[in-house]
């Protein structure tokens, strides 16, 4: 029988209603991580809280991360990017079992990504989300100021994450946005030129039944195109506001006062 997922505990267990849930959930998706982080962070419930409800629910003993020195060959078990892509951490092995730290237990299919990486047997501890963040930049120097992509780590500050979005957002085919001397950006006002190149310019040609069709679907083709290309775009500026968040640069409630 398959265990519960984390929020039908919590919500059996009292602690929150299904409106609470429901709505966790919509910021999770919003913004990415993990439903027990997420929770934490609306101030839903607090990490002990989180961490001793679902110990009791679950039967799992819970770790205090803070407290751990993890054997650096432990550590290589698990890829610092699988850690922080399940918010879990290896902390300690013995014999063919291997400890791991998890703010999601419930993850079944983590659990068996690991053992058959790892060829041991997985024993999972729980640990509250502020809790693992904090254990992830201190054993994998990950999370907190550093964007991890495949085959790419940079560390970031508030000035690089302006240079990121015009690396990502602009083209190179699509002249930079200038800026004033402040480093604010700045819009050319008035109307757009409407003169033409010299010379009379011939009107046009009524377009043959064939030509109209090529043009329909040449416009089709290009909306399809500009759909893409919002989409992509707006999955960019997601990560990017979830960047700014994981850097302390602004608060979710912040950025959502500016974009009202």
């Amino acid at each position: 029988m398959a265990r519960k997922k984390l929020g039908e505990m919590l919500i059996e267990a009292g602690v929150i209603s299904e409106n609470a849930l429901r709505a966790a959930l919509a910021e999770q998706r919003r913004w990415g991580g993990t439903l027990g982080k997420t929770l934490v962070e609306m101030k839903v419930l607090g990490e002990d809280d989180l961490v001793r409800i679902l110990s009791a629910q679950l039967g799992l003993q819970s770790v205090d991360l803070d407290q751990v020195n993890a054997p650096q060959a432990v550590l290589e078990l698990v890829p610092g990017e699988l850690a922080q892509q399940w918010s879990l951490v290896p902390f300690a092995k013995q014999m063919r079992f291997l400890d791991v730290a998890m703010t999601d237990p419930t993850n079944l299919g983590i659990i068996d990504e690991l053992r058959i990486r790892t060829q041991l047997n997985i024993r999972p501890y729980l640990t509250g989300p502020k809790m693992m963040e904090r254990a992830i930049a201190r054993f994998y120097q990950r999370g907190f100021g550093q964007v991890h992509r495949p085959e790419l780590a940079i560390t970031l500050d508030a000035g690089d994450v302006l240079e990121q979005v015009d690396h990502v957002a602009l083209r190179p085919s699509q002249p930079a946005i200038p800026t004033s001397q402040d480093g604010i950006r700045t819009f050319p006002r008035g109307k757009p030129s409407l003169t033409s190149p010299p010379g009379p310019t011939p009107a046009p040609a009524p377009a043959a039944p064939a030509v109209r069709d090529a043009e329909i679907l040449a416009l089709q083709t290009r909306l399809s195109q500009l759909e893409a290309l919002v989409q992509r775009d707006e999955e960019v500026l997601r990560k990017l506001l979830s960047l700014l968040i994981d850097k302390r640069v602004a608060t979710r409630e912040e950025i959502l006062e500016r974009i009202r």
